[in-house]
């Protein structure tokens, strides 16, 4: 266990840039911006002076909308890392010294696969909570200039930093374990061909369902299959579920923040998600083994 938590901890040190230092900065610039944008503005709203939007529910879609950008930027940030990690160790004669260290090959892979469900996770749901406090201080401030926009109550805005914490947790474990085949594949293709792997996790499927598009031209009734488990695959939730789970938070359909964990849960497909695990477990496996049979120390 000590040993494996070493490990996770070397890939954090090793790319604390994309994940740790880069996310900082982008928080901080935006941070900036939207700030300094409020603060000098002098937009008026010419609404009735009767109506009032929800603190609660404005701060509600504010932090729903944060983890969603967020998530973008941990998916995109993984595809990268996968597509390195699994071969960094061949450069610069790396490997040579892990493979010396009294750990197999199939820790090491396991390790770089944990840490994006552990370490770089958890790094980015640090994140969006951050954002989460920035949104209600720009709701304070918007509303101070414009009392038409009612900020939440410091016990709303805990409450609701609160419950979406927890759907917004969920939310990114359940996306990056969905998408986890995508971040094997990626992985697997790096192990082999190295950095080539980023085109070529493109190219191998695009070729595939280039093929099926011109059989299909033939008239042979065979459809395109591929095609289209591929796009259910890349789809993640369903639109319709997105589209309830916005209508709750923003107060146009009855519920709260754990009814959108109640929609998220009962949308995913489990049997799908427990067959995309064991691949992307057989996909580590298979290329510890490339790595300890072919790769030589």
């Amino acid at each position: 266990m000590r040993a494996m938590t070493a490990l996770i901890k070397r890939e954090f040190l090793e790319h604390r840039g994309a994940f740790l230092y880069a996310p900082a900065v982008l928080l901080a610039i935006v941070s900036t911006a939207i700030v300094f944008a409020v603060a000098t503005g002098n937009t008026q709203f010419d609404s009735p002076a009767e109506w009032r939007l929800s603190g609660a529910e404005i701060y509600r879609v504010g932090i729903g909308g944060a983890f969603l950008l967020w998530s973008a930027y941990l998916m995109i940030g993984l595809f990268f890392y996968y597509a390195d990690s699994f071969s960094a160790d061949r450069r610069n004669n790396a490997l040579l010294f892990w493979k010396s260290m009294p750990q197999s090959d199939l820790k090491v892979l396991a390790a770089k696969a944990l840490s994006g469900i552990t370490i770089f996770l958890g790094l980015i749901f640090s994140y969006a909570m951050l954002t989460a406090v920035l949104v209600y201080l720009v709701l304070l401030m918007v509303s101070a200039q414009h009392p038409v926009i009612a900020a939440p109550s410091p016990i709303e805005a805990a409450l609701s930093f609160v419950q979406m914490g927890v759907v917004g947790a969920v939310y990114l474990v359940l996306t990056l374990l969905w998408h986890a085949p995508g971040l094997a594949w990626v992985a697997g293709l790096s192990t082999l061909f190295r950095r080539w792997s980023i085109p070529l996790a493109f190219l191998i499927p695009g070729t595939v369902i280039l093929l099926e598009f011109l059989n299909s031209l033939r008239g042979t009734g065979g459809g395109r299959p591929i095609a289209d488990f591929l796009t259910w695959r890349l789809d993640g939730f369903n639109e319709e579920v997105g589209t309830t789970a916005g209508a709750v938070l923003m107060g146009q359909a009855e519920g709260g923040p754990f009814t959108v964990l109640g929609l998220m849960l009962s949308d995913i497909d489990w049997l799908h998600m427990g067959i995309g695990l064991i691949f992307t477990a057989a996909v580590v496996y298979l290329a510890s083994e490339y790595r300890r049979r072919r790769i030589e120390a």
